[in-house]
């Protein structure tokens, strides 16, 4: 059986040369293309002659998880593996929901990537033991599931989650900017997120909004 073929996707080439140089240490692994964003990742995902896809989660916002979901919505079968420097549970949910089949934080040793790349190729799942223990430990950076809003707080939730301007929502509402801002900020305090990118990934972990 010949190397496992591997497929990085990382908007830093530094990390790309790096991930590609860690692997090819031994002769388990060939890395036979790079893409710096999703889009290069799409176009190439017709011709792509690989085993397993690399692609880092924080690339730009959601764009990594747009680009796991067009993939499969064009039939790649490619598994991929995400890695990420957030850790967080909705983000790994985030990632697994949108159909990714691993996911290793990039703070891993190169044994941990080495295992996770071998079962994503063999058809497996994995996720690293230090998030699964975070997730089951319920870490103080875990975020409270958006059940925890009021009626009005989640309708505005998932509008923003859509990608609806403040204004717009006001306008949909019945109810001034001004008002909309002040139940975002709730919305945010309440469920411990600092943007609406972390609102939005936390939506698609739930399974509220669809990419």
């Amino acid at each position: 059986m010949g190397p496992v073929k591997l497929f990085l996707v990382d908007d830093q080439v530094l990390m790309r040369q790096a991930i590609a140089r860690a692997l090819s240490i031994t002769d388990k692994y060939e890395v036979v293309g790079h893409a710096a964003n999703a889009s290069d990742l799409i176009a190439n995902a017709s011709q792509m002659d690989a085993d397993v896809i690399i692609l880092d989660m924080m690339m730009s916002r959601t764009s990594c998880l747009e680009a796991v979901q067009q993939l499969l919505r064009q039939g790649v079968t490619v598994p991929i593996l995400v890695l990420s420097g957030d850790e967080s549970h909705f983000n790994v949910k985030a990632a697994l929901n949108a159909g990714a089949r691993g996911f290793v934080p990039k703070r891993s040793d190169l044994s941990e990537m080495e295992f996770a790349i071998d079962a994503v190729a063999k058809g497996g799942t994995y996720v690293s033991p230090s998030v699964s223990e975070g997730i089951a430990n319920n870490q103080p950076n875990s975020h409270i599931s958006s059940e925890a809003l009021s009626p009005r707080e989640h309708e505005i939730f998932l509008l923003l989650a859509q990608g609806r301007k403040n204004r717009d929502i006001g306008a949909q509402l019945s109810i001034s900017t001004r008002t909309v801002d002040t139940h975002r900020s709730n919305i945010l305090k309440k469920l411990n997120l600092h943007s609406n990118a972390e609102l939005v990934r936390l939506a698609i972990s739930e399974g509220l909004v669809n990419i």
